[in-house]
């Protein structure tokens, strides 16, 4: 009876998350479809391989004749419900510039951005729980010194800085890792300083938050009951005290794993990883709206469903939650 109401509350919430994601997505969708016709440049210009300085090739007919292929001359708003009407329908359309349908660019792309953000959260949660835990168990120690000055090292460092830095030292001064291709060609060595990267800042938050709630429960009564009761130091800190410290992380994993999209655009760029991230830059700089529409879409996506993971986990973990 009791799992049939946990199994029952969790479809309640995923329900519930899956239908206030569509007006967000719709939101997202249209923000940004709105930001790229506002932005410079001309998309039919773009389809033609050219910029502004080279419409002198061609003639504002045959820019006309163009612009009417794409559906470019229609007003903004039927150009968006248009779009969104095929995109129900599962079609993002086709690339001005690449001329291959968006669906299989964003399929591509998709795996290697899926890939880093698995590498760099199971990464961030293994060091940073490590860290946190060990800086809690000795606190006052040298050892919690140097884990406190690693947390605010890394909570200090901007991404794209560190990511600079793994590459001037680790490809360029002592050439361990490659840099410059996707996993195809290196295999996975490739996600290595991708990785390193994007989990610096995320297993740094893990940590602070991990060893403050530890703290915080490690002075609770229950626990001085615990040691009355003559548990083991061992069994108090990991069942009794982990257990009730672990809420407030897995807060903070559920923000960074939104947040991480944002990072895995610049670091998937620095990287030259084929990824969502690099899609999005390259339709942005190329002027190609349904792609970057696209794009958009899907990362959205990626960022709604993280969030409904950690709702989920909530559920599952916390018995305080489920009442």
């Amino acid at each position: 009876m009791r799992e049939a109401k946990e199994v029952a509350l969790i479809i309640t919430v995923i329900g519930r998350r899956l239908l206030l994601t569509l007006p967000t997505l719709f939101g997202v969708a249209l923000l940004a479809f709105m930001l790229m016709h506002m932005a410079p440049g001309d998309a039919a210009l773009a389809a033609l391989g050219l910029d502004e300085d080279g419409m002198w090739l061609i003639t504002e007919e045959d820019l006309a004749r163009v612009r009417e292929d794409l559906g470019l001359n229609k007003p903004v708003a039927q150009q968006f419900a248009e779009w969104i009407w095929r995109a129900l329908q599962g079609d993002f359309g086709r690339s001005y510039v690449q001329d291959v349908e968006v669906t299989r660019l964003v399929l591509k792309a998709l795996p290697t951005t899926l890939i880093l953000l698995f590498l760099t959260m199971g990464s961030a949660i293994v060091i940073g729980c490590t860290i946190g835990l060990v800086s809690a168990l000795y606190r006052g120690k040298a050892v919690d010194l140097l884990a406190r000055f690693i947390s605010i090292l890394g909570v200090s460092t901007p991404t794209f800085w560190f990511a600079l830095l793994l590459i001037w030292s680790l490809a360029y001064m002592i050439p361990i890792f490659p840099v410059n291709g996707p996993v195809a060609r290196h295999g996975m060595i490739a996600m290595v300083l991708p990785t390193m990267a994007l989990a610096l800042h995320p297993a740094a938050l893990i940590a602070r938050m991990l060893r403050s709630s530890m703290l915080e429960v490690l002075s609770h009564d229950m626990i001085r009951t615990a040691t009355a009761k003559g548990l083991s130091r061992r069994r108090i800190f990991f069942v009794h005290g982990l257990r009730n410290a672990i809420s407030p992380v897995i807060t903070v994993i559920g923000f960074q794993l939104a947040n991480l999209m944002g990072g895995a655009v610049a670091v998937e760029y620095i990287f030259a990883l084929p990824g969502l991230g690099s899609l999005l830059i390259d339709s942005i700089y190329q002027k190609d709206v349904l792609v970057m529409q696209g794009a958009v879409l899907v990362i959205s996506l990626v960022f709604a469903l993280s969030n409904l993971l950690v709702d989920v986990l909530y559920i599952v973990i916390d018995p305080r939650v489920r009442l």
